[in-house]
């Protein structure tokens, strides 16, 4: 994704070299120095470090280096400058729905192209929902056989009631998730996988009837929202969550794992024999309670091979193994909670960070899943505060850093994808680098900068008057 076509050659000990790079192990993880000057030199520890000086160095070239087509570059003109940099926080995060609408491979790495230009730092995959499952389990053949295929979606908004009545599948091979893993890792992103149980299962209930609450043959969901079908709480459906988050951790060495936990509705579970006599069997007296089982199964099965567990706030309500890092979405102040009981946290909160809603409150905004007021222009999202209200200072080495959602109820193409991130994960990335000030000077840095999007073909939201 450059117009340039870089010319890169090592250069002999007697020549003079464009740009020379020093490992120096003072800096952090992913701080470097950046001095241009008649030999351009960057000093990093690793390669995010250096990934990132030259990211600035681009910032510092002319318009015509952020085009999408290949041209030779004779030579550039630069300021002579001396920039010291790093972030604040370790975890910039962004989150793809892959299950509600399936992005292909080249989709997927075009984005990281994009978030890896902003500095961010994690891609958050969520593989699987009550509407699809989107990754290929050996063991299981029919989660993609049968779970990966949608019949029908809402067209319009959920509560029009109205369907395209056109199918919607998709699902990645282990080789696609190596493409986009290996592609991740050059740009210095790290991506997250994400199997969400035992709720939003639905899809997998589908394909393993068995693994429900219900004899009735569900398909896999075309409504948008919570389904009430979640896993049972059984030693089947228990094996069930193990195995295959073991798999899909398989497939991205050292990387953390998701194993979602959030809004798992106990409707089935309180009129179910099977978890009637499984919180009897554990003394539970709340059915809240028997999450904990599945959050434990997974974690176990995680820990030994080196995986860190991560989960969104709902786990919170039941047993959480030690080490989780939790994700706080509903409110910040689940943030201040997770904290105070000793857990590690990324601060998600929907009301900052969902980038599926609103734009603004015009009438011509595309359809999205909230109404007026539940709007989040670019503006309040710069206005972010990684750090929850509330939060006792000598707890704020446990916050990790922040991250952005984009789930993909209503988001379908990719210059949709485009509109709802940008310039919204613009402002996100100033927050989470830790360099965010004043909205006056943020925007006139933005109106530059939209200008290279748009050079790289992004379909962001314009600006509007200010």
């Amino acid at each position: 994704m450059s117009a340039v076509d870089w010319r890169v050659e090592i250069v002999g000990q007697n020549e003079t070299p464009d740009i020379e790079i020093a490992v120096d192990d003072a800096f952090a993880d992913e701080g470097f120095e950046l001095r241009v000057d008649d030999c351009t030199r960057i000093s990093a520890r690793t390669a995010a470090g250096v990934s990132y000086a030259l990211a600035t160095l681009r910032q510092l070239a002319p318009l015509e280096v952020w085009g999408t087509v290949p041209r030779q570059a004779v030579s550039l003109e630069l300021p002579r400058v001396e920039i010291k940099d790093g972030p604040a926080f370790a975890w910039r995060g962004v989150h793809l729905d892959v299950a509600r609408h399936f992005w292909s491979v080249a989709d997927v790495c075009r984005f990281i192209d994009l978030i890896a230009v902003h500095r961010l730092n994690k891609l958050h995959l969520h593989l699987n929902d009550d509407q699809g499952w989107r990754v290929a389990i050996p063991s299981w053949p029919r989660l993609t056989q049968v779970g990966s295929r949608r019949r029908s979606s809402p067209l319009g908004h959920e509560d029009d009631g109205v369907d395209d009545d056109r199918v919607h599948e998709g699902f990645y091979s282990a080789d696609d998730l190596e493409d986009i893993r290996q592609h991740a890792d050059s740009r210095c992103v790290q991506v997250i996988p994400e199997i969400d149980l035992p709720g939003h299962a639905q899809a997998a209930i589908a394909a393993y009837p068995q693994l429900g609450n219900t004899d009735k043959q569900l398909e896999v969901w075309t409504r948008w929202g919570i389904s009430e079908h979640v896993l049972n709480p059984g030693r089947e459906a228990l094996a069930f969550a193990g195995d295959v988050v073991e798999y899909v951790a398989g497939l991205f060495p050292g990387s953390p794992v998701h194993i979602g936990g959030d809004e798992c509705l106990v409707d089935e579970w309180r009129q179910s024999p099977v978890a009637q006599e499984v919180m009897s069997e554990n003394g539970f007296v709340d059915e809240r309670s028997l999450q904990g089982l599945f959050t434990n199964r997974m974690s176990a099965v995680l820990r030994p091979e080196g995986h860190e567990a991560v989960a969104w706030d709902e786990v919170l309500d039941a047993d959480v193994p030690e080490g989780t890092l939790i994700m706080a979405w509903r409110r910040p102040s689940k943030g201040v909670e997770a904290a105070e009981r000793g857990f590690d946290v990324v601060m998600a909160p929907m009301n900052f960070t969902y980038f599926d809603w609103r734009n603004s409150d015009a009438a011509s905004e595309p359809v999205s899943v909230a109404p007026v007021p539940f709007v989040t222009p670019w503006e309040k999202v710069y206005r972010f505060s990684v750090y929850p209200p509330g939060l006792r200072e000598g707890l704020r080495h446990h916050v990790r850093g922040a991250q952005a959602q984009l789930w993909t109820e209503y988001i379908s193409t990719r210059d949709h994808l485009d509109y709802m991130a940008f310039p919204r994960l613009c402002a996100f990335s100033e927050v989470v680098w830790g360099t965010h000030g004043a909205l006056k000077d943020f925007r006139e840095r933005l109106e530059i900068h939209l200008g290279r999007l748009g050079s790289l073909g992004v379909s962001y939201r314009p600006l509007d008057p200010s």
